[in-house]
């Protein structure tokens, strides 16, 4: 003890306790107090019964012996507290320089383990300004990648630690998995690990006591808590997946709770993690074979959130099952079954997994849906749909584009009397079917409610020839297509093989056919032209003509939408030359066109009854 000190003790001004802690606040040394922070010791007063010490802030401060023998802690010299009264403009260098060896300097002043609000109160504002200290810290964060002993917690209420440089940092994690029990616990020992998996020398192998007891721990939990079981499962296998390793036969399985926790599936699900969900849907045809799969993934496009969506299509169309798909949501669409996430992604996907079911009988689903919303008087739910339909720019032009007309009017009535869009999100939609469909334009000069509901009228016999036609395309084509899919498929490396490529687009173009000829054929009304009146010609009229400039006679038979007939001079009603014919009696006179370029004038001479 200084010999000072030991005089005061004598006397009996100190005692023995203060003494020896004085001792080692002898001038120059660095000290905190709780309230004052760090300081150094400026002089002793022994006579005067004082210390001076130089706070932070606050220079020669007074402080009598014993209160400074109580109160004032020393600091070892290398202690970032006692550098940072000592030495700060080396401090300040190294945070600019090598913020990383700051930050390992912080970690053995404090024991090697400290919280992030600790560290910041450190480090600002003395060495690095508070309002830099972020940017800092961002940096430093970039820079200890490297220090691979110091790890960087995830979350804001972990602890920044300072690993053993003596033990492997690799089984420091194998450690730290095995030894807690409950599964939320294993699922952030299982996340460190993949966070820093570089840090394993072989971690296929060092690894495998975690995998054994997770799936021994999933054994023992997954019926009480199945969403953190398959939780750990899929991180075993995403890790697996990245070390190009195998999961052992005799460990647990995705698919094994999968098909074990269906009953409760779909509700885990919507829990788990977004990045997961196309390795858990792809566990689907092994959990259910035989073909039930597809139904339960089919079940789940309809119960869970968008969040699945596109992964349950994914694996569909991975297993060739695309056209399974096409037909369960053609039907959605038509019974105004889908989910709000379903209708946007069908949206999304119209020039890719959607496009056979993109069509205007999607646009009268998310009317439906958007009404049905508004009219159940709760929280709005169906926003995003509402903004997909009135934001994306052509999104209805493409809707309506290959559409009949009697559906374009219906879906133009809809748009024009819901109450869903407001009166410039109506201008604007239409705005969009008459830019993609100019022929609509009059539409915005009539009445929307004088547009009338109008059926397909065609001939029993080609009624009979189109459902012939969807049924070779359903049964047949669509079968032969799907084989040929599978075919080019296991010929390998889809990138290199155009047999694949075409088959694939032939089913684009085999699906979107045959939701084309359904729609047709739902609006179709078939007729045998028995009864039409012959006073002016209509559908079901043979008309004579005869061309004013050469003379020439010709006859015109007007029948249904799909029975032209050009060598037979056979008109569908729809057609632009048999609207120019409609309407009109012997002796009126038409500028007809049978090509769409040729104009002839032609009077009428004359009207009768088509007999089939």
């Amino acid at each position: 003890m200084n010999s000072e000190l030991q005089k005061l003790v004598t006397a009996g001004k100190i005692t023995q306790v203060e003494g020896n802690k004085l001792d080692k606040l002898e001038p120059g040394t660095a000290c905190l107090h709780k309230s004052w922070g760090v300081g150094r010791i400026a002089e002793w007063d022994l006579l005067g019964d004082r210390v001076l010490i130089d706070f932070e802030g606050k220079p020669g401060h007074p402080m009598k012996l014993s209160f400074a023998a109580d109160s004032l802690t020393a600091l070892a010299p290398d202690h970032i507290l006692a550098r940072r009264v000592t030495d700060l403009p080396t401090l300040q260098a190294l945070a600019k320089d090598k913020p990383a060896e700051l930050v390992e300097l912080a970690l053995k002043s404090s024991g090697g383990s400290m919280s992030l609000d600790d560290l910041e109160r450190i480090i600002a504002p003395r060495i690095v300004g508070t309002a830099e200290y972020k940017k800092w810290w961002d940096n430093a964060k970039k820079e200890l990648k490297a220090f691979r002993h110091i790890v960087v917690p995830a979350k804001r209420t972990e602890k920044l630690t300072l690993r053993s440089t003596a033990e492997k940092p690799g089984q420091v994690m194998v450690n730290a998995f095995l030894n807690v029990r409950d599964l939320k616990s294993k699922l952030a020992a299982m996340a460190a690990i993949v966070k820093d998996l570089d840090l394993f020398e072989n971690a296929a192998t060092e690894l495998l006591p975690v995998f054994k007891d997770l799936s021994d721990t999933v054994r023992k939990t997954w019926k009480l808590q199945l969403k953190e079981s398959l939780h750990l499962l899929l991180q075993r296998d995403e890790l697996v997946a990245q070390l190009k390793a195998e999961i052992p036969a005799d460990a647990a399985q995705v698919y094994e709770l999968v098909r074990d926790g269906r009953t409760s599936l779909t509700e885990t699900v919507n829990s788990l993690p977004v990045g997961m969900l196309g390795r858990l849907y792809s566990a689907f045809p092994i959990a259910f074979p035989d073909g039930t799969w597809v139904k339960e993934c089919l079940a789940h496009l309809t119960r869970t959130g968008g969040r699945a969506v596109s992964e349950i299509t994914t694996v569909m169309d991975a297993n060739d099952e695309l056209d399974v798909l096409a037909e369960f949501l053609s039907k959605a669409v038509r019974n105004r079954t889908l989910s709000t996430d379903l209708l946007i992604w069908i949206c999304k996907e119209r020039k890719g997994l959607s496009e056979a079911v993109f069509s205007i009988d999607l646009g009268n689903a998310i009317i439906g849906a958007l009404e049905d919303d508004h009219v159940s008087g709760g929280p709005k739910k169906t926003g995003r749909l509402h903004d997909t339909m009135a934001d994306d720019r052509t999104l209805v032009g493409e809707m309506v584009a290959d559409a009949d007309m009697a559906d374009l009017k219906l879906f133009a009535k809809r748009i024009l009397s819901t109450s869903v869009f407001d009166e410039l999100t109506r201008r604007s939609l239409m705005g969009k079917i008459i830019k993609a469909r100019p022929e609509m334009e009059a539409m915005m000069e009539e009445n929307a409610t004088a547009v009338k509901d109008e059926a397909l009228i065609v001939s029993w016999e080609s009624l009979q020839r189109k459902k012939a036609e969807l049924d070779d395309i359903a049964n047949i084509q669509i079968p032969h297509n799907k084989n040929e899919i599978q075919i080019a498929r296991a010929e390998g490396d889809l990138r290199e093989n155009g047999g694949y490529k075409a088959a694939r687009e032939q089913q684009t173009v085999l699906l979107r056919m045959k939701g084309k000829y359904e729609s047709e054929l739902r609006h179709a009304q078939g007729t045998d032209f028995a009864g039409a009146k012959t006073d002016r010609a209509g559908i079901g009229t043979i008309v004579d003509v005869v061309d004013e400039k050469t003379g020439k006679t010709e006859t015109f038979t007007i029948l249904g939408a799909w029975d032209s007939d050009p060598d037979k001079n056979h008109l569908s009603y729809m057609s632009e030359a048999a609207k120019a014919l409609i309407g009109k009696s012997p002796g009126d006179e038409v500028e007809l066109s049978l090509d769409g370029t040729n104009v002839q004038k032609v009077k009428l001479t004359g009207i009768k009854a088509y007999k089939a």
